[in-house]
């Protein structure tokens, strides 16, 4: 027998020969009886004997595909035990199947493939890498019959979704599936030392479907626990499928025991999913949400939530309850800017009732707000036209007031402003100034209704709703003159359409309204002539102008003029007697309209205004040569006022301030005033007497806020490969992660943010996810504003501040605090404590509203892998528990 052979251990390359490999292919022909196997490759007969004088029984196929192998360093077959040895590096592949290691050796008699590592230096190096699919096993070693497609594996470690494998004696069958002995289960990718484990003595692995043990227990930082359980489940399924949601458990002083967000997800499809949760307590309260998400990819997503609750909270030194019921109806929808060019459709619908914030939620942004506003649009542009389609209905209530305004529907066409003489101009570079005359038209339809929440339901509301339709054609013209003038004339044509008027009537005793039926419109027009121009101003200041200031005003002034509506001549105004003397009171036969009626009183104003801003330029040295960096010091500030000629009294308007600038890029202020240039009576009421005596008039209202987002700069890289320190708009860091962006692959990956406290206002609305917390080390934003008017002789003053900060205390310690102040009722407006541990595979979360409403704290202990979402310790206390209630 001859051996073809090449030395491993000092890696002799092989010697190529043409005699010795013509008596090497002769001798494994005859042994291998008509099969061929060429290097590289082992396959089977192909079933058909040659035609010849001595004939051969056909062998049948033993293997269902080639099997392919190579080595870096050898190769070496026996040819009597027909075994073939791989030395270094070594790879074989059968169908679907690799196998890796620094040693494998295969037999062609039975088709078993052994693969272990080898020892370097007193290490074991090349363990064997078992991959199939997409999956991966590593282990010591590996044992694979290719014909039964079965396999013995010793201690595995190997990935299966979130968890981690490992096994010391594992045995795999024919369909994949794996059963381990003396196993353990982790999400901890602490491989070495795992932080903790589910041990079992017996566990089954179902690739992409879940892992079945015997007896469990679970073990951390390796002390096994008392928690065991006789059997366990654990889903491995990548992507969306339906299942249990697990309720978490725990005790409410003032509700009993609960279980809170229990429920079950059914995902349907890729598009469609549905999320049903519910809540509770033994005293009878409950709660049920529905969540339905929805996604096609190209054209729309969105979601869909209803909440129900039923509260029942004991009454103060009594044994009743009082039970509060509340809804939430939210709809979440968006179309994709690539599904149609010209037609789009949104909603974001928020309707709740008026308590359902205040006692389902724990987050003080949440609970704490009181208005609620929806919009649904649909909008269509007709292509190469410049006409514009829009449909909306709208809805907003204060849950406080208990108000509530719905618009549905309103219809909008508009028309994009044209130019008429440029119909009849031949030359299209003409400076006709007939030319600068523009024209559009809006056209709107609307029905509306206003009440309160606990009627809106009620069969008197249709009779309560309002509709009419507005059209509206402005005309515009701007000249310029002397090439630094504007001037450009206005006129506003507007013609109101309602289907009710007013009618009021004297009874002898009261004033009665009554509604007219039948169409009636109002035709109105107001026309104006401005003027604006713009004015630059340059100072130098320093020596050779080291520093440049530079001013622009904007003055403007204008002429308006608008016909007295309420003249008989029009007759959108009437009287009514008021009183037994017979005194008469006018009003507007469209004061009950949607968009109210044409205005009273006579309009020949001349208003005026003058606005400015300040920007500074210092000069800077650099490498290249002087140059300037520019400051702005006033973004904008307008002082603004008006003298109407045609007014009978008080002719002169009140003077408006306002402005606004950002100070070191970072300070944002905002200011405006309101100046009464009139006297006031004993009551408090304009008087038509000037009070120019000592001032340009009574400041009567005025405010002015403060508001900054303090955080560290953050390294940014150039194209040069250096780095600078910089940060990102809204004063988060630019470090890789910044923001919470998640890192892993659940549903919640892609939500971002900037501080602990919006992490668990997120978590709260989304338990089901979980995305690991990374912020910049610190941040602060700071809102401050003060407000000053005068009520009826008294100075009503408010001022608050509000702090939102966040802080990296170590590498895995994370804080943030959320407050407020009002320093006119001195109290806190809502305070938010909240902390953050990461510890690895586990992290602790702790959450405080230490006093005021909604008095709570948790603290819960939990793994982060949402396979084993449901192991985890927690403590809470509800706002329910710590809050008094009575009857009322």
């Amino acid at each position: 027998m001859l051996h073809f052979t090449q030395n491993y251990h000092n890696k002799v390359r092989q010697i190529r020969s043409f005699p010795v490999f013509l008596i090497f292919s002769l001798l494994i022909t005859h042994s291998l009886r008509g099969a061929v196997c060429p290097v590289g490759q082992l396959v089977a007969d192909s079933g058909v004997a040659k035609k010849d004088t001595v004939k051969h029984k056909v062998k049948k196929q033993p293997l269902e595909s080639k099997v392919d192998y190579s080595a870096r360093d050898s190769i070496r077959l026996d040819a009597t035990t027909r075994i073939v040895y791989l030395y270094g590096d070594a790879v074989v592949k059968y169908q679907d199947l690799e196998l890796k290691a620094a040693y494998i050796e295969i037999s062609m008699d039975s088709n078993i493939a052994t693969a272990r590592g080898v020892q370097d230096s007193g290490k074991t190096i090349g363990k064997p890498e078992f991959h199939q699919g997409g999956d991966t096993y590593n282990a010591d070693e590996i044992r694979y019959n290719f014909k039964t497609k079965k396999g013995r594996i010793n201690q595995i470690h190997t990935k299966e979704g979130e968890g981690y494998i490992f096994g010391n004696i594992v045995k795999k069958d024919s369909s994949g599936v794996f059963y381990i002995k003396n196993g353990t289960y982790s999400t901890c990718d602490n491989k070495a030392d795992p932080h903790f484990f589910i041990g079992s003595t017996k566990l089954k692995v179902i690739p992409h479907d879940q892992v079945v043990t015997g007896p469990a227990w679970l073990v951390i930082e390796g002390v096994p626990t008392p928690l065991a359980i006789p059997f366990g489940f654990f889903p491995l399924t990548t992507g969306r499928h339906s299942g249990i949601i697990i309720p978490t458990y725990g005790e409410s002083a003032e509700q009993g025991y609960f279980l809170n967000n229990g429920g079950y997800y059914l995902g349907l499809n890729d598009h469609f999913d549905m999320k049903m949760t519910g809540d509770i307590y033994t005293n009878g309260s409950w709660a049920g949400r529905d969540l339905i998400t929805y996604d096609d990819r190209y054209h729309y997503h969105g979601n869909l939530q209803f909440a129900y609750s039923d509260t029942r909270l004991p009454v103060a030194e009594s044994n009743a309850l009082t039970s509060q019921s509340n809804f939430l109806i939210n709809w979440q929808h968006a179309q994709d800017s690539k599904a149609n060019p010209y037609s789009t459709f949104s909603a974001s619908v928020n309707v709740a009732s008026p308590n359902f914030l205040t006692t389902n939620s724990y987050n003080p942004s949440v609970f704490l707000q009181n208005t609620l506003q929806s919009n649904i649009a649909y909008t269509r542009n007709f292509p190469e036209t410049p006409f514009h389609l829009a449909l909306t209905a709208q809805h907003w209530e204060n849950t406080i007031s208990d108000s509530v305004n719905i618009t549905l529907p309103q219809l909008t066409f508009t028309v994009d402003r044209f130019n008429p003489a440029k119909w009849f101009e031949s030359n299209p570079a003409s400076k006709n100034p007939l030319n600068n005359i523009g024209i559009s038209a809006n056209l709107i339809a609307s029905n509306s209704v206003s009440t309160n929440a606990s009627k809106l339901f009620d069969p008197n509301t249709l009779d309560n709703m309002k509709n009419g339709l507005n059209a509206n054609i402005p005309l515009t013209a701007p000249f310029t003159i002397a090439k630094y003038f504007t001037l450009t004339y206005t006129l506003n044509n507007t013609l109101l359409t309602y289907f009710e008027t007013s009618r009021e009537s004297w009874t002898g005793k009261t004033d009665t309204v009554l509604t007219d039926h039948g169409t009636q419109s109002a035709w109105t027009y107001n026309t104006a002539l401005a003027l604006t121009t713009n004015v630059y101003a340059m100072y130098s200041l320093g020596v050779k102008r080291a520093v440049l200031i530079r001013q622009v005003f904007f003055p403007s002034i204008t002429l308006a003029f608008q016909p007295d509506y309420s003249s008989a001549t029009y007759g959108y105004y009437r009287y009514v007697q008021s009183s037994a003397s017979d005194q008469q009171t006018r009003y507007s036969i469209f004061q009950q309209g949607i968009y109210g009626g044409p205005a009273a009183g006579k309009q020949g104003a001349v208003n005026w205004a003058l606005g400015t801003n300040l920007e500074m330029k210092y000069r800077v040295h650099t490498d290249s040569g002087a140059t300037y960096k520019k400051v702005k010091l006033l973004e904008r500030f307008t002082v603004s006022g008006g003298y109407n000629f045609a007014a009978d009294s008080f002719n002169l308007a009140k003077i408006q301030i306002s402005g606004n600038t950002t100070l070191f890029k970072k300070l944002a202020i905002n200011f405006n005033g309101v100046l009464d240039p009139y006297e006031t009576n004993s009551l408090g009421n304009d008087i038509d007497s000037w009070n120019f005596s000592n001032s340009i008039g009574r400041l009567t209202q005025a405010s002015v806020s403060f508001s900054t987002t303090l955080a560290p700069g953050t390294k940014k890289t150039n194209s040069n490969g250096t780095t600078t320190q910089g940060t990102n708009a809204n004063g988060t860091t630019n470090v890789p992660g910044a923001g919470g962006t998640p890192t892993n692959n659940s549903a919640g990956s892609g939500v971002g943010f900037t501080s602990p406290d919006q992490y668990y206002s997120y978590e709260q609305m989304h338990p089901e996810f979980w995305a690991p917390l990374t912020i910049a080390p610190w941040s602060v934003t700071l809102y401050y504003t003060y407000g000053y008017s005068i009520i009826e002789f008294q100075k009503v003053i408010t001022q608050s501040v509000m702090v939102n900060g966040s802080l990296q205390l170590s590498k895995f310690w994370y804080a943030a605090a959320n407050t407020g102040y009002d320093f006119t009722s001195k109290q806190f407006t809502s305070v938010l404590l909240s902390a953050r541990r990461d510890m690895h595979c586990w992290e602790l979360e702790f959450s405080t509203i230490p006093f005021g409403f909604h008095q709570n704290f948790q603290l819960t202990v939990h793994v982060k892998a949402a396979t084993l979402a449901d192991l985890k310790l927690q403590r809470k206390r509800d706002w329910t528990d710590t809050q008094q209630y009575s009857s009322q």
